[in-house]
């Protein structure tokens, strides 16, 4: 009768370790769960930052470029500046001037530069720097 006892005692502590490691093993899959879901928000948050820098430059561009045509447009009626526009973006010339143009020297084609460029250290790393970029993307 009293090895019965031991019996019924050892079941019952071993069940109750059972359901004990059953939470421990739950508990750490949902902690998991919520690390990858912050890091996957963290991620997103990041992305929209980064946009959000983007456009308030692109903002600060256009404001540059708005600034630069209204002074454009208040010199329209000035000689000297019709002048300089027409010699500078018109390519134009006052009679008895000579233009001269610089050649520049050709670049190399895209094609040498790309077989240049395989077996640079620059196209690995950057190879790699892609794949590990398109792995975390995944996750």
């Amino acid at each position: 009768m009293i090895t019965d006892f031991d019996k019924k005692r050892k079941r019952n502590f071993l069940s109750g370790q059972f359901f004990l490691k059953l939470g421990g093993i739950i508990f750490l899959i949902i902690a998991a769960a919520l690390i990858f879901v912050d890091f996957k928000i963290y991620q997103k948050k990041q992305q929209l930052v980064n946009q959000i820098n983007s456009y308030k430059q692109q903002i600060e561009d256009i404001k540059k470029k708005n600034e630069s045509l209204k002074e454009g447009i208040s010199k329209s009626d000035d000689k000297e500046y019709i002048e300089k526009i027409a010699r500078e973006e018109l390519d134009m010339q006052k009679e008895g001037e000579k233009v001269v143009s610089f050649v520049m020297p050709k670049q190399e084609s895209e094609e040498e530069q790309k077989i240049e460029s395989f077996w640079s250290m620059k196209f690995w790393f950057g190879w790699l720097g892609e794949s590990w970029q398109w792995i975390k993307n995944k996750f």
